[in-house]
């Protein structure tokens, strides 16, 4: 990409660990992922196997985005460590940024399913 006529390198994938602790402290769990996106997917994945365990695995289950972000903003601890190149070190990242992430990540898809039934 070119700005101003300098070229603007692409952002890159950046490693993602998931910190999250659903209830009691033996709930605890991490889970590492290529990338914020993926790690948004993963943190939905989980979201997803609660409800199930809640409605005993339905086959079919539907949710609202407002409901999965209630879920992240109502666990007992969640964080995400982000690797960033530049300093060769994970930055910390915390349950309001995941929600903001997560926000973002709803919106992609939806913008992407407006533009398919264009």
């Amino acid at each position: 990409m070119e700005v101003s006529g300098h070229t603007v390198p692409r952002a890159r994938q950046s490693h993602c660990i998931l910190l999250i602790q659903v209830g009691p402290i033996e709930s605890r769990i991490y889970s590492d992922f290529e990338s914020v996106t993926d790690c948004c997917k993963g943190i939905l994945k989980i979201y997803e196997n609660y409800l199930g365990h809640l409605h005993n695995k339905e086959a079919m289950l539907t949710y609202e985005a407002a409901n999965a972000l209630r879920f992240v903003n109502d666990v007992k601890d969640i964080a995400c460590l982000v690797y960033h190149e530049a300093s060769g070190m994970y930055v910390p990242y915390p349950r309001e940024w995941i929600l903001e992430k997560l926000l973002m990540h709803f919106k992609r898809a939806q913008n992407a399913l407006t533009n398919d039934h264009k």
